[in-house]
Parts: structure tokens; C-alpha cells; sequence
């Protein structure tokens, strides 16, 4: 497993540049809106830096020592002081109301456990602040969710971990905020396929 996750890292950034341009929009999105202390709760190869703002101030969590590095690396080039946080986010090395905003981006289709992870994300955050979110998600659509579920065991196997078939609808809808704003929409991969996603902001 350990080399998958290294060949993962390594070339992450140049498999999703066939995407990354139709997911820059949903990256302002969430990250572009931040304000004060930010969390990224999985910050994978540092794709969200280029979009905080200048005044925040960025924790990341991110489990896989491949990706620290490479985080690590885009924090450096961007000139961006950031501290990095070698856990997972299940259960977060924080106090409760630490942050202002909590983001994650395409992650919550990774984590062992996403219901846990955004009750922490919950937790961790100050009255008023906001966790923002951009993932993939399970099709509303019978004959999608289908095809999901068939093929998200190779899918998990080839990306190391990435889930197709999540409801994160429920998950973030359920985990007890304030408000919960979204919306859904098919995203094209530049194939005949479309994949459902949700983007918008849960605040405290």
C-alpha cells in the first residue's frame, strides 16, 4: 500500500489536470471564502493554496506522508507559511472552536470514516464560522447509483481509497449545523460519464 500511495502522490496533480480546470471554479468556491483561522482537512498536494486568501491562517491535516511532501512543497513555491498536521481527520488534534472555517475538497470520498469526520469538523469550529465543501457524491439516480456501486471496488483499488458511492448529502446535512447551504450538479470528466457533485458552506 505504501508505494500505491506514493505512486498516487506523485502523480496526482498530472491525473487531475485534465479536470482541474473545471474544478477551479468549486475551489474559489470554498477556499476563495475563508476568513481568519482555516482548516483543510485532507490538503492532498496543496491544490486549494493558490486560492486563500492572503490573511488566513492555514492548518492542514493530512495523513499520508507522500502528501505532506508535496504539500509541503506547493506551500513553499507559493510563499505561503502554513503548519501541517500529520493525522487523520477523524479525530482531530484540536480543541473544540479552534477555527473559523473548516474546508475540505474531494476528500470526504477518501476518510475511513466521513460521518466522523465532519462531527469533528463541526467541533472544532467557533460560533459563526462555516465549513465549506466541495465533494463528489453518490447519484440520486437509480441507474447511476447502480453503476457506482458496481464499480467502486476497482475505482477504491486504483485510487487508493477514493469511494464513488457516499450519500455526503446526508452525512453533512445531518451532522447537526446550524444551516446548510447547497447545491448539486453534474460535473463532466471530458467523457460521455458526468459525475453528481455538491458545493456550498454549513455554518455553526
Amino acid at each position: 500500500m505504501s508505494i500505491s500511495k506514493w505512486l498516487f502522490a506523485t502523480w496526482y496533480d498530472l491525473l487531475n489536470a485534465g479536470v482541474e480546470g473545471r474544478v477551479i471554479p468549486y475551489r474559489k468556491e470554498t477556499a476563495g471564502r475563508t476568513w481568519g483561522d482555516v482548516l483543510e482537512i485532507g490538503g492532498g498536494t496543496g491544490a486549494n493554496l493558490p486560492y486563500y486568501p492572503d490573511r488566513t491562517r492555514l492548518t492542514f491535516i493530512e495523513p499520508d506522508k507522500h502528501m505532506v511532501k508535496r504539500l509541503t512543497r506547493t506551500a513553499s513555491k507559493l510563499g505561503r507559511d502554513v503548519r501541517i498536521v500529520q493525522e487523520a481527520g477523524e479525530k482531530l488534534p484540536f480543541a473544540d472552536r479552534s477555527f473559523d472555517c473548516v474546508v475540505t475538497t474531494l476528500v470526504l470520498c477518501m476518510v475511513h470514516d466521513h460521518d466522523g469526520v465532519v462531527r469533528e469538523a463541526r467541533r472544532v469550529l467557533r460560533p459563526g464560522g462555516a465549513f465549506f465543501f466541495y465533494e463528489h457524491v453518490v447519484s440520486p439516480r437509480t441507474a447511476g447509483r447502480w453503476w457506482q456501486n458496481k464499480l467502486n471496488p476497482t475505482w477504491k483499488f486504483l485510487t487508493t481509497g477514493c469511494n464513488l458511492n457516499r450519500d455526503l448529502t446526508a452525512t453533512i446535512r445531518n451532522a447537526g449545523f446550524r444551516e446548510v447551504e447547497m447545491r448539486s450538479f453534474d460535473l463532466s470528466v471530458g467523457l460521455p460519464v458526468t459525475i453528481p457533485n455538491i458545493v456550498g458552506v454549513a455554518r455553526v
